[in-house]
């Protein structure tokens, strides 16, 4: 089993320090079943060349395994294709499958277009890959979230239903992890999103009933961290963190009676937040919070977070500054409907929560995600930016990285940490750029597949590029 991830270092400077949760729960699921494992993270590094990362990737295979299970984001998806292909020449005999929300929202499409993937696992997986490694290479039919190739067909399995019981997996494989590259673990107390936000996938990938884990379970999981691993500082990641409020509270009053003194940072909503909520969650270690604002203008707002307005979410922002170290907030640009006054109205609210404020300000280029409301109304509105964007200009890319801000500062023991929120659009240049320098073509030949290199088109494109690339790399 292999992750795809980037490099920790990009040319001295920290830009990777998170880890993925969802392939360490894999790999504890199948060895709680009694299978082994071999588990490997692919780095991807900028320095080399295609024929370089292919070689570094297929040392990584286990000549012994008649599985190879590989996980990624839809970033990495291009080079996940090549890196099949060529696994595929060299062991013909062993089955490729791919999982994880990049393949997963495209998984019939892959299958259909190259022949080298044997399978996908199309949703959460733990359940999945336990079935199909027990059942052996030739029995994939009828395996629930499975979708494979019999001969020349591609197949749709039935869909499986999410775990309703969350706290029956086991956690994830710590034992796994490499510690010097992800200083932050990730954690997730719930799966499900109930917001549908018609630019996002996670409602499409974890579904919208939100399911928690038992908050004893996760104490569990912090004090495994704490106690065998050190850790001091952990990332919670779930899109509804706050949804339940009384859980947190409840959440927040047991970290502090468990004393186990970790600094942690989340991603919140603003309609779910209050001032005691924000005092519960800064005494029980919270330095940091996230908030995806998404826009600087209530026409954009109206059409992509109903019911959310600038003035509302800037009240609760202000709020939060005076209860955290770091208020990171996620401002996007490129929507097909924004004009350019309203990219403009972005524009103000970034330097007005970045200057008055003092918030870490991201400004994301809206990228096309399969299987989300605004792809199936846009799908055929999208363009390959390859004259415009930084993704297309890998050489550009380190130096005007090499000459720009350090991301991750810290005291050097990880008791606090400081995050500068652009680094997030910076990974997403790093692996973009390199990964578009080794698998261009295929990329131009399937726009549906590999749409993160997309973008949708834009009133205005050329000025707000023009103002975009003041503030980061695009």
């Amino acid at each position: 089993m292999i992750n795809i991830s980037i490099a920790k270092h990009f040319d001295k400077k920290i830009v990777y320090e998170r880890n993925a949760v969802g392939i360490f729960l894999l790999v504890a699921v199948l060895e709680k079943s009694g299978f082994g494992v071999s588990f490997h993270e692919h780095f991807l590094d900028h320095r080399c060349s295609r024929e370089e990362e292919m070689q570094r990737f297929a040392a990584l295979i286990d000549a012994s395994a008649p599985f190879i299970g590989i996980g990624c984001h839809s970033v990495h998806l291009p080079f996940v294709v090549i890196a099949a292909r060529e696994l595929k020449k060299r062991f013909a005999n062993k089955k490729i499958i791919l999982g994880g929300i990049g393949p997963s929202g495209v998984a019939k499409e892959l299958l259909e277009r190259f022949s080298f993937i044997d399978a996908v696992i199309v949703g959460e997986a733990e359940e999945t890959i336990v079935e199909m490694v027990r059942r052996g290479i030739n029995s994939l039919q009828e395996i629930k979230g499975l979708v494979y190739r019999s001969e020349e067909k591609v197949l749709e399995n039935e869909l499986r239903q999410p775990i309703a019981n969350l706290d029956i997996l086991p956690l994830p494989a710590y034992h796994a992890m490499d510690f010097q590259q992800y200083q932050i673990p990730t954690i997730i107390t719930s799966r499900g999103c109930p917001h549908g936000c018609p630019f996002c996938s996670l409602s499409v990938f974890w579904k919208k009933e939100v399911r928690y884990r038992s908050i004893d379970n996760v104490i569990r999981e912090l004090r495994l961290l704490v106690e065998t691993y050190g850790v001091k500082y952990v990332f919670f990641a779930d899109p509804t963190f706050v949804t339940d409020r009384d859980r947190i509270i409840k959440f927040c009053q047991r970290l502090k009676r468990e004393d186990l003194r970790l600094k942690w940072e989340c991603l919140v909503r603003v309609d779910c937040m209050d001032e005691e909520l924000m005092r519960q969650m800064r005494d029980s270690g919270c330095e940091a919070v996230f908030y995806g604002l998404e826009s600087g203008s209530d026409a954009v707002l109206e059409r992509i977070k109903h019911g959310l307005t600038i003035k509302q979410s800037l009240e609760v922002i202000h709020a939060s500054v005076k209860h955290f170290k770091t208020v990171e907030v996620s401002l996007m640009w490129g929507f097909p409907f924004e004009t350019l006054d309203d990219f403009k109205q972005t524009l103000k609210i970034r330097e007005y929560l970045e200057m008055k404020l003092r918030c870490e300000v991201q400004l994301r280029w809206l990228e096309p995600y399969p299987a989300t409301a605004f792809y199936r109304k846009y799908k055929n509105e999208l363009f390959l930016p390859k004259e415009d964007s930084f993704i297309f200009q890998s050489e550009a890319v380190q130096a005007a990285i090499a000459k720009g801000r350090d991301f991750y500062q810290d005291s050097g023991h990880m008791f606090s940490i400081r995050i500068a929120t652009d680094v997030t659009n910076i990974r997403f240049i790093i692996a973009a750029s390199h990964t578009a320098a080794m698998c261009q073509e295929i990329i131009e030949q399937s726009p549906h597949l590999f749409c993160d290199y997309y973008r949708y088109e834009t009133p205005d494109f050329k000025k707000k590029m023009h103002l975009a690339q003041q503030h980061s790399l695009y």
